[in-house]
């Protein structure tokens, strides 16, 4: 043999020992740090499947059946309390226009009132100028101090009536006058308060049901995303398969390699016919591990790339599935402490606050109405006893005048007294009459209380003793569910979060396919260098299928087939040779002796 050959045969031999020594290091080297991959992965999809479902929950909880039935409590809740602001406002205004109208009636109680005053001023002095006219007639005068007398009782009682009324509508108008205030107040502050407030609770109830479709629609797009995960978790177990793939291709070529340094190292001293076909068999096996190697290590680095982009996703995923639940939760605002199920429960009890002073308002807008008319009912007693004081007066200036004429010229001076008299009846009998007919317009305006009082003492609290509790109760519903939905969204918040920084950590953490690839870049150069020599001394035959037929006996892929048919293809070798059959058994192309995780 060419002892130049013999020489280059032996340094390739030589090669060959520390790059199989590499590559056996790289066949094994990773194992650990796939099995603690794929450790995680089963962590990763155990807490991928947990936020899975607290955002079924989620959705569950405020799109579902509770939810829906909620809603529906408040929308007939809210037209209740819509309608009995409404009623209370209506019939307060009617209260306090038939209030005004009321004062405006007193009022013109005053000037006879005043009349009266007058008249029991002039009965008084009638009654000591027919007591002085009396004394001086002597025994003629005698029956004008009985006359005297009653005139004097009479002014009394004029006094005594008239006060009364003048108490009596005193104390009324100042009864109107604060119930006016109360009622005004209540309408400015309480009523357009509640109104608004109403308002709110309308435009929340629009807003949940918006929120109710929205959180179907995100429970819809949870259950894409989540299969999605599902598909994402599915190709990283794929990916991770390859860890086998690639250290059973690595094996092959490292069984390649012995083998052929085992020939080489039998045939050291080949004739010098059969050193070409050694060094080109050396050529063919190391430019087709080359191949082989480079094809592994690539595969290896996709699908770790693969199971890398696919943590990912599964990290974005579950954020995105946080975030649009809180989005749709929470609103624009984006914070638990301004949630709608918060502020709807706020609403609610301050709502129910107003009611509850509405309906205070309104039983002592009542209580006043019944007082007003109980004191209507006290002064038209008075006013029927001045009437009958106008009667008295009259008769009692009736017999003045009697015993006038039977004193004859003497009694000149009290005939003028009885004249006096009989002209106090009639004045009696027009103030009377005054105050009749203004009393009698206020009964006429008071006869309609009982028809505009609509809260009477029992029945008035009904209502918002009813809407009180039925309030209480979804306050009550509202707590529970807004409680929850906070807790659960915190938990999926940060759930959400600690498996993205995880995902995260661990991508970032993985170079095992970047170190694998520098490694094999040291062995694929130095086949390369062997097969260039080789090629550069013996140029490839076309020989090459059918010389490394043997090869193929070892192949359990389909990629490993696929190379070497690449490389016979190279060589001028026809594709259309019979191909050795994969094994039926299995779907994967893998074969059977793949070390799934």
């Amino acid at each position: 043999m060419n002892p130049q050959l013999c020489n280059q045969v032996a340094q390739w031999n030589n090669c060959l020992a520390p790059t199989m020594e590499v590559l056996r290091q790289l066949s094994g080297c990773t194992e650990d740090q796939f099995l603690e991959l794929g450790g995680k992965l089963q962590d990763f999809a155990y807490r991928s499947s947990g936020i899975s479902s607290v955002s079924n929950n989620l959705v569950e909880l405020v799109a579902g059946a509770e939810s829906n039935q909620l809603t529906e409590r408040l929308r007939h809740l809210f037209t209740k309390m819509n309608n009995y602001l409404n009623q209370v406002n209506t019939q307060g205004n009617q209260s306090c226009s038939t209030l005004e109208q009321i004062m405006v009636q007193l009022e013109n109680v005053v000037r006879p009132l005043e009349g009266f005053q007058k008249m029991d001023k002039a009965l008084r002095m009638l009654s000591i100028s027919t007591k002085i006219e009396s004394a001086r007639l002597g025994e003629l005068g005698a029956g004008f101090t009985t006359l005297a007398m009653d005139v004097e009782k009479l002014s009394q009682t004029v006094s005594e009536k008239s006060a009364g009324i003048m108490a009596q509508r005193h104390s009324l108008a100042q009864l109107i006058n604060g119930n006016l205030q109360m009622v005004r107040s209540t309408e400015e502050h309480q009523y357009a308060d509640a109104q608004k407030i109403l308002a709110a609770v309308g435009n929340n109830l629009e807003t949940l049901a918006d929120l109710n479709a929205t959180c179907s629609a995100t429970g819809n797009q949870v259950a894409v995303i989540s299969e999605q995960i599902s598909s994402d978790i599915g190709a990283v177990v794929a990916s991770m398969q390859f860890h086998d793939i690639t250290r059973q291709q690595i094996e092959h070529v490292i069984e390649a390699l012995e083998k052929l340094q085992q020939h080489t190292c039998t045939h050291a001293s080949p004739n010098e016919d059969a050193c070409p076909a050694l060094v080109a068999e050396i050529g063919d096996i190391c430019e087709l591990q080359t191949a082989q190697t480079r094809h592994a290590t690539d595969q290896l680095a996709k699908a770790t790339n693969t199971t890398l982009d696919s943590l990912r996703d599964i990290g974005a995923n579950q954020t995105q599935i946080s975030l649009e639940l809180q989005q749709a939760l929470m609103g624009n605002s984006g914070s638990a402490e301004t949630s709608l199920l918060d502020n709807m429960e706020k609403e609610m009890h301050r709502v129910t606050l107003i009611l509850k002073n509405c309906d205070q308002a309104d039983q002592e807008l009542a209580a006043a109405m019944h007082k007003v008319t109980s004191t209507m009912t006290e002064i038209g007693g008075f006013v029927s006893d001045i009437e009958a004081v106008g009667s008295e007066i009259d008769l009692i200036a009736l017999n003045a005048q009697i015993k006038a004429a039977h004193t004859g010229p003497q009694g000149a001076a009290l005939g003028v007294l009885a004249e006096a008299i009989k002209r106090l009846s009639l004045d009696a009998v027009i103030q009377t009459e005054a105050v009749s007919n203004t009393l009698q317009a206020i009964n006429a305006i008071t006869a309609s209380i009982a028809d505009q009082n609509f809260l009477e003492a029992e029945d008035g609290s009904q209502p918002v003793t009813e809407m009180e509790q039925e309030a209480r109760q979804i306050i009550s519903s509202l707590s529970g569910i807004n409680h929850s939905l906070l807790q659960q969204l915190s938990t999926l918040a940060s759930t959400a979060e600690s498996l993205s920084d995880d995902i995260n950590l661990t991508t970032s953490g993985i170079h095992v396919h970047e170190e694998i690839q520098q490694q094999t870049e040291q062995a694929v150069q130095a086949l390369e260098q062997i097969y260039a020599e080789a090629r550069a001394l013996v140029p490839a035959s076309s020989e090459f299928r059918d010389n490394l037929r043997h090869m193929e006996q070892r192949y359990t892929m389909e990629s490993e087939r696929m190379i070497h048919e690449m490389m016979a293809a190279r060589h001028g070798v026809q594709l259309s040779l019979q191909k050795q059959q994969v094994s039926t058994d299995s779907d994967s192309e893998y074969g059977d002796n793949v070390d799934l995780f």
